[in-house]
């Protein structure tokens, strides 16, 4: 027998927020990895300037917004010698888009 205080749509409130509270929190987390790992092949390998004249101006631009919020995330952290490797490879890219 079903209560009859039930209420359905509260229910369906209360964890619709915690879902999306749990995706939001996923969501961090899966932008910390590949901001991690982006900044791992950077160190490792750099951006090549020959590669960054063969890209296209769109690629260019999301590149640079990539690099841009890497760059955010490690100044939110304090993590300035990150922040340095990835503003250098911003100006590049900025250099290149002019």
């Amino acid at each position: 027998m079903m209560d009859d205080n039930f209420d359905f749509d509260q229910f369906m409130e209360e964890n619709g927020n915690e879902f999306n509270s749990k995706l939001e929190e996923w969501k961090e987390r899966m932008m910390i990895e590949a901001i991690e790992t982006n900044y791992a092949q950077i160190e490792k390998n750099g951006i090549s300037t020959w590669h960054l004249r063969a890209m296209e101006n769109d690629q260019l631009k999301d590149l640079s917004k990539t690099l841009q919020t890497m760059l955010d995330h490690y100044q939110d952290l304090e993590e300035y010698e990150k922040c340095q490797v990835i503003f250098d490879h911003l100006k590049s890219v900025e250099e290149v888009l002019v």
